[in-house]
This record gives structure tokens, C-alpha cells and sequence, in this order.
């Protein structure tokens, strides 16, 4: 009989090799502009375009632009931080204002919580508006005015608004006692979301644009090593590793938060196998995890459209029939028919598999054929045999999954 597991024996083992595993989460904040690495020149160009602020004007609108783990939500924040610092020192009034639109997505929602930030006039009690899209125009028009000095707003994650016209009526708003208006901070990760803002809003927006670029692997592996001292025991890690987790995540899209998740992830895994340092076999494997981890999270919040979408793919990419979104419509048309649910258009459901292709579940490439014109295919799918247990799991699509999937691309099959 083997010995019973004892958790204190677990919890006073030294065989650990984390020593503060919390700077390797996502939601770690740095804590100071210093900490920042390879973002010099973002950082200048940040307080070029704020600068404005120490001569009592208002400063123009400001679009940030970057990929997914890149740092514009962190470098936001801590140029705003010495902004606000530089500001108070030269008694200037500044009032800054965070909100992030993928918890405040409704132009209600924005507006209550940016009158919430706002200061209120003689310190009067805040209004309670509910449900009111038009009052709190209202209320914002009636605290700006009453507000003397400078309106920074930061929407982050600006592409999550459900109506980004709401800036147009923000950016228009003038203080009747400071003669300036608002500035917008836009963080987005969506660089075509200006092409979406009609006519009007573009006119408008007089906006600088700071777009923040991919971390190359060199800077990635001076970040892995930052976090590496903070967070491992000294020699609890082989010399490939941190250049490993470097390159892994410069291939994808240079995203520092890769890289440090790879770092996290590899440890835990060399910890459960009882090493006492992370190898390179520890990345490797922590970055199949976290790929396997990532399509089985994504897929399950897929709508059931788009999950009938991806099913047609892998059932097209199994069967070597020629992976053309012409192929796959005509499956997805047939699994429409198969669970009862509407059939959308082909170029819908086109745009579905791009929505898919953005977040990483397939890869398309454009194949041009001469006379016949090109065509789009499916070169590959992610972690393609847990995605489809995972679509499985949808009781919707569940009724089918007994039904050989060639039935559902090869029409001289008798359907069910």
C-alpha cells in the first residue's frame, strides 16, 4: 500500500522553485515608469503629445494602438501617473479619468462612470441617474462646465464600446469656465477602428497616434529575466530558458505576456515533476498547455454560430476535399440544417472565420489560381482535436456528434 499523501509535507518542502509567483500573473503591476523596459521612445512620444498640459491647454486626443501583452494599459498608466505628479507640483488642476469598456461597454455606462469621476461642483452630492443615456449627457455637459482645469479621459479597451460615437459628443463638450475641452485616451487593440467612425467623428478627433510595436526577442529576454529574479530561486533555471521563452513568444506577436505565462507555466510543470530547476523540455511542453488552455477557453464562449463555423472547418480540413471556404460553406449549410439553427450567407459566414482567424483557433492564406481567380483556405487548425471535444461539449452541437462527419461535406452521402 502506498504512503497517504500528506499536504504539510507538501507545504514545508523546499523542493519549490517559485519564490513570489504573483509577478508572473497576468494582473501584476509594475510599480514605477522605471520598471518598464525597451519602451523609451513610447514613453517620449507619450509626454510629447501631454506636454501641453503645463501650458494650461488641453492637449489633443490620443489613439494607442498595439497588440494584445505589448503594454499599453501599464505605459498609459504610469505616464499618467507622472503626469498627474507634475501637475500637482505646479498647482495645475488636472482631473484623469480610467475606464476600461470591456466592463463599461454602453454609452450609458461610460457616461455614468465618467461622471463619476468627475469632480462635482462645490462638492455637491453625485446624481443618481439611471437608465438615462440623454441625463447623463446632461450631467457630464453641467460638470464639465463647472470643472476649471484639464479633462484627461483613458477608455481602455476602446474596440469593447458598443457605440464609439460617444467620444464625438465628449471631445465636443467645452468647460464654460476653462474654455477647453476633454481629452480622449483611446487604447485599443483593433488598428482599423478609426475606419469604423463616421465622417464626422474623424473630422473631429484632431487625434496623435502612438502605436506600440511587437517586443523583438532580444528585449523579451532582458523582461524574462527581470521577472525571473523576482519571482524564481537563484539557478532554478536552466540557460536556455529565459532565451526560449523569448523566442517562443517573439514568433507569435512579440507579446511580453506570452513570455512571462511561458516562464510561469514551465515552472509549475517542472515543480510537479520534482526538478529542482526548469528545462528546456518544461517550455516546450508549457507551450502546448497554454495553446490547448487558451482554444478550449475561447471555444466554449464562441456564439453557436461561429462554433458551427470552426465544426465545418475541422470536418473540411479532415477530409482532404480542399479546405476553400466554398467547401466549408456548404458543410456549414448542411450542420445548420442538422441542429436547427439559421443559415447565414456566405460571405457572413466568411467573416465568421476571419473573426476566428484574429483570435487564433484557424489560419487562412489567400491562393490565387490565374484564370480562376484566388480563393481562401484553412492551413491550419489549433490544438484542432481539443477544439472539437470542446464544441462537443455544446448541447446543441452534441446531437450530431455521433454522425460520421463525411456526411456533412460529401452530398452523394443520404443524410440522416
Amino acid at each position: 500500500m502506498s504512503d497517504k499523501v500528506s499536504l504539510s509535507e507538501i507545504l514545508n518542502s523546499d523542493k519549490g522553485l517559485f519564490v513570489n509567483k504573483q509577478v508572473l500573473k497576468p494582473n501584476y503591476t509594475l510599480k514605477g515608469i522605471n520598471e518598464i523596459l525597451h519602451r523609451n521612445d513610447e514613453i517620449r512620444t507619450y509626454f510629447e503629445y501631454l506636454k501641453d498640459i503645463f501650458c494650461g491647454v488641453s492637449p489633443s486626443n490620443i489613439f494607442v494602438y498595439g497588440k494584445p501583452g505589448l503594454g499599453k494599459t501599464i505605459i498609459t498608466k504610469w505616464v499618467l501617473e507622472e503626469i498627474k505628479k507634475e501637475a500637482e507640483n505646479r498647482d495645475i488642476k488636472l482631473c484623469v479619468i480610467d475606464i476600461n469598456c470591456d466592463g463599461s461597454e454602453t454609452a450609458h455606462a461610460i457616461l455614468q462612470d465618467i461622471n463619476e469621476g468627475l469632480p462635482s461642483p462645490k462638492n455637491e452630492k453625485k446624481r443618481n441617474i439611471v437608465n438615462s443615456k440623454a441625463k447623463q449627457i446632461k450631467y457630464f455637459e453641467y460638470l464639465v462646465n463647472n470643472y476649471e482645469g484639464i479633462i484627461l479621459i483613458v477608455l481602455d479597451e476602446f474596440d469593447k464600446a458598443v457605440n464609439p460615437e460617444i467620444i464625438n459628443k465628449i471631445i465636443r463638450t467645452e468647460s464654460v469656465l476653462s474654455n477647453q475641452y476633454p481629452c480622449v485616451i483611446c487604447i485599443t487593440n483593433e488598428l482599423q477602428l478609426r475606419d469604423r467612425f463616421p465622417p464626422h467623428l474623424k473630422s473631429t478627433l484632431c487625434e496623435n497616434t502612438l502605436i506600440i510595436n511587437p517586443y523583438n526577442a532580444e528585449q523579451l529576454i532582458d523582461i524574462v529575466k527581470a521577472r525571473m529574479e523576482m519571482a524564481l530561486k537563484p539557478d532554478a533555471t536552466a540557460k536556455i530558458v529565459a532565451p526560449l521563452c523569448a523566442a517562443l513568444a517573439a514568433q507569435e506577436h512579440g507579446d511580453a505576456r506570452r513570455a512571462i505565462d511561458l516562464l510561469k507555466v514551465s515552472g509549475e510543470i517542472a515543480e510537479l515533476r520534482g526538478k529542482v530547476c526548469i528545462e528546456e523540455q518544461d517550455v516546450i511542453d508549457a507551450k502546448e498547455k497554454i495553446e490547448v488552455d487558451r482554444v478550449i477557453e475561447v471555444v466554449k464562449t464562441l456564439p453557436i454560430q461561429s462554433k458551427t463555423a470552426l465544426l465545418a472547418c475541422i470536418y473540411i480540413f479532415d477530409s482532404g476535399n480542399g479546405n476553400t471556404t466554398n467547401n466549408i460553406y456548404n458543410a456549414y449549410r448542411m450542420l445548420c440544417d442538422a441542429i436547427g439553427i439559421d443559415t447565414l450567407t456566405q460571405r457572413r459566414m466568411t467573416d465568421l472565420l476571419g473573426e476566428l482567424d484574429q483570435l487564433g483557433i484557424i489560419e487562412g492564406t489567400i491562393v490565387f489560381q490565374g484564370r480562376y481567380g484566388r480563393k481562401k483556405q484553412i492551413t491550419k487548425i489549433t490544438s484542432k482535436e481539443h477544439a472539437l471535444e470542446t464544441l462537443y461539449q455544446d448541447f446543441r452541437l452534441k446531437t450530431i456528434a455521433y454522425i460520421p462527419s463525411n456526411n456533412f461535406f460529401n452530398t452523394s452521402v443520404i443524410r440522416w
